[in-house]
């Protein structure tokens, strides 16, 4: 079965993703990765787990936390009976070095380091912390971003939850590499306004431009300038919707010439701003 690489797009106000599965509406990837962690539930039912190296079953549902970048099985693939799960995706930069460095999250920082290759938590933790994803499904902007702030703390608390080994993420990296990676993506959040340059970037990893360049494109499986491309376009899309303009979105986006910006928003999406704009605010 061919690797593939899920691009993902955060669209509308919120940082992360958050959707549902069944057998109507299956996922439409098998084997595949991404470069952002993944909350996955499944409130019931039993199957196939492949993570990477790691190869067994549930049963009776499952609650896991996956790395950026680890290979993975869809749960929905193989199955004929009643299926569901609902998927929770986030950047890893959606909390900033900074913010990862208060002791009050040194539980969470934990957690995020041992999600490197796949953690998946105890059926007492699947029954009590797994009914809170599915309010994540409609819940405003704000709610579902202090929401799921709250299950990764409720998470991060699990003593019994185990590492499932699966392995080196696509690319190869190691936990030290994807704690740099996770600096180096909090820099771009932070900055994805302004002008960033590679070297600013290297500088934050700690590695020349050259080994930076090599690194990043191994982890991500993108350059640096594709990388900024579709945050950009990504942060725009939230923009579109309430800024007054198009060239307000676009420069607030990071993006300093607008017939550039409408040629990338173009490229990734299919459609010009000022479309897609129009579709997002109509009433």
């Amino acid at each position: 079965m061919k690797l593939e690489r899920e691009h993902i797009l955060l669209l509308g106000e919120s940082s992360f993703r958050a959707f549902r599965h069944d057998a109507t509406n299956p996922c439409r990837m098998q084997w595949h990765y991404h470069p952002e962690f993944e909350l996955l539930y499944l409130p019931g039912g039993d199957g196939l787990r492949h993570i990477g190296q790691h190869h067994g079953r549930y049963d009776d549902g499952e609650l896991l936390l996956l790395g950026p970048n680890v290979p993975h099985l869809s749960y929905g693939f193989g199955q004929s009976l009643a299926f569901e799960e609902i998927v929770v995706q986030f950047p890893a930069g959606l909390l900033s070095a900074d913010l990862l460095a208060r002791p009050e999250l040194a539980p969470i920082r934990e957690l995020l380091r041992r999600a490197a290759t796949g953690v998946v938590f105890p059926a007492d933790v699947h029954r009590t912390v797994g009914p809170r994803f599915r309010p994540l499904l409609t819940l405003a902007p704000w709610e579902r971003f202090i929401s799921l702030l709250g299950i990764l703390r409720e998470l991060a608390l699990v003593t019994t939850a185990t590492n499932l080994n699966a392995g080196p993420p696509v690319g190869g990296a190691s936990p030290a590499d994807q704690q740099r990676l996770q600096r180096v993506l909090a820099l771009v959040e932070q900055r994805l306004p302004e002008p960033l340059n590679v070297a600013e970037l290297a500088a934050e990893a700690a590695l020349s431009v050259p080994a930076f360049c090599r690194f990043f494109k191994r982890l991500t499986q993108r350059t640096t300038t594709q990388f900024l491309n579709e945050r950009r376009v990504e942060r725009a899309c939230q923009l579109l919707g309430v800024a007054p303009t198009i060239t307000e979105a676009a420069y607030a986006s990071g993006f300093h010439n607008l017939s550039y910006f409408n040629r990338v928003f173009r490229q990734q999406l299919g459609e010009s701003p000022s479309a897609y704009q129009r579709r997002v605010t109509v009433p």
